[in-house]
């Protein structure tokens, strides 16, 4: 009787410590992609996609602005960011200033830049 409660125990730990380690390894790894759009119009606006599997979770975010006449604004601004998989992120940054600049936003190892012109508060022709 004791050997067959001993056997049932065994069975018991074996199964709760060795078959989950199993079917973890076999699950597909959950990445985000990031995706990032430039706009222009009242300040710049970022359009930050997250179309991969997994969250983002705590990314640096850098948006670095080198045009000679920003006045205002961001010529260089870190935060983080955080976005599930398959949502959508809206960010506006005021600017002040005059002519070109360009614009390169970072998020983690994915980096879009884009030229704009900028008029005082306004961005536009945004490439």
């Amino acid at each position: 009787m004791t050997k067959k409660i001993i056997g049932i125990l065994i069975m018991g730990l074996l199964n709760t410590t060795i078959f989950p380690v199993v079917s973890a390894v076999n699950q597909p790894k959950l990445t985000p992609k990031i995706e990032i759009e430039i706009k222009g119009g009242f300040g710049v606006r970022a359009i930050i996609k997250n179309t991969g599997t997994g969250d983002l979770n705590d990314a640096k975010m850098t948006i670095v602005f080198d045009g000679p006449w920003i006045f205002k604004g961001y010529k260089f601004r870190e935060t983080t960011i955080c976005l599930k998989a398959g949502k959508t992120s809206y960010h506006i940054i005021p600017i002040l200033g005059f002519g070109a600049t360009n614009v390169e936003i970072t998020i983690g190892s994915t980096t879009q830049t884009a030229s704009s012109k900028i008029l005082v508060y306004f961005s536009f022709g945004v490439k």
